[in-house]
């Protein structure tokens, strides 16, 4: 079963023998197991950690339509705010259409067309709606 493993090739030093040598024998094959990677999971929402919770974070996302097409949608939004009166600010000042749709949690969300996470952002800080760290952009 030694055959598995790739054969070292000419020792020119001793460093180069230890390191061959990692890969020559079965029995070190188990000393690369033991090394610990951090795992990192891109499709974890934010929401998912703990010490976070999703009331208080504005979710800005871009989701792709069709060819080069893409539509943001921004949820979590406070309650005691007008959605669609930010909505027209957002429409007029971005020059791009916009509608409130209601989620499957009965909570509004602002889909705007085009790729505005940035001016999104800019815009709900600039006007005091929310702080620039409550503000999440997600997306490419």
């Amino acid at each position: 079963d030694n055959f598995l493993y790739p054969v070292a090739g000419p020792k020119c030093n001793s460093e180069d023998s230890n390191r061959d040598s990692l890969f020559t024998n079965h029995r070190n094959h188990s000393q690369m197991a033991d090394f610990q990677f951090s795992n990192f999971d891109a499709f974890k929402d934010a929401a998912d950690e703990p010490g976070a919770s999703q009331g208080d974070k504005v979710h800005v996302r871009v989701q792709q339509r069709n060819g080069r097409k893409c539509i943001t949608t921004i949820a979590g939004l406070a309650d005691d705010l007008d959605i669609k009166r930010i909505c027209k600010a957002f429409k007029k000042n971005f020059s791009c259409n916009g509608a409130v749709q209601k989620d499957e949690d009965d909570k509004e969300v602002i889909q705007l067309s085009g790729d505005q996470r940035t001016n999104v952002k800019e815009f709900l800080v600039d006007q005091e709606i929310c702080h620039s760290d409550a503000v999440v952009l997600h997306g490419f």
